[in-house]
């Protein structure tokens, strides 16, 4: 099912779910009025039975949706599990931005490192993401040339979105593509980082 097809079934359900409860009392109230012997007796009957088909007829409209549409429970759990994903994004974002893999480099030499990472082209599929076989080949040629400790893998990802503002891939994709770049591309971003560093 499309996703605006879901978003458009879960807003008619919860619609329906409001006026049902909002058309429940007065469904139980015209049950106790007509039930009571007055002039007005069966007028109550009529708006009874009125209200209680429309009260009837959004029930089973409910009972259509329900296959289809998150419950509360589901719909708690999600905002609880991304409440929880963009705290632990954030805090990997503060550490971030307290680690930096780079040494061995003069602040002005380290700005136009973080500015070549920077403008590194994105991943062509996703244009949010960075291109991993860019930023793995330039990584690599850093620790090749003693600029770069790419030990901690954790914090070097969360470093990486920082500096090219970029997304990454998740860490089994990001670890795997620092394992395997190719010497000939990482000889091609060693020379780079070499003419800029001089």
């Amino acid at each position: 099912m499309k996703p605006s097809t879901q978003k458009r079934l879960f807003a008619a359900d919860r619609t329906i779910r409001g006026i049902v409860r909002a058309v429940t009392v007065p469904v139980f109230v015209l049950l106790l009025l007509a039930a009571v012997n007055t002039p007005w007796k069966q007028i109550f009957v009529w708006a009874f039975f009125a209200v209680g088909a429309v009260w009837l007829l959004l029930i089973v409209c409910r009972l259509c949706f329900y296959p289809f549409v998150k419950s509360d429970e589901e719909e708690e759990m999600e905002e609880k599990l991304e409440y929880l994903l963009n705290k632990n994004h954030a805090e990997v974002l503060r550490n971030a931005q307290e680690y930096s893999p780079l040494c061995n480099l003069t602040p002005l030499q380290e700005a136009k490192v973080k500015q070549r990472l920077h403008e590194l082209p994105a991943n062509p599929r996703k244009t949010d993401y960075i291109y991993m076989s860019y930023i793995a080949n330039y990584l690599t040629a850093l620790k090749e040339l003693g600029k770069a400790n790419l030990n901690n893998v954790y914090a070097l990802q969360a470093w990486v979105e920082q500096v090219t503002g970029k997304r990454t891939p998740d860490y089994n994709h990001f670890n795997e593509a620092l394992a395997s770049t190719t010497e000939s591309k990482v000889a091609k971003a060693r020379e780079d980082i070499e003419h800029l560093l001089r």
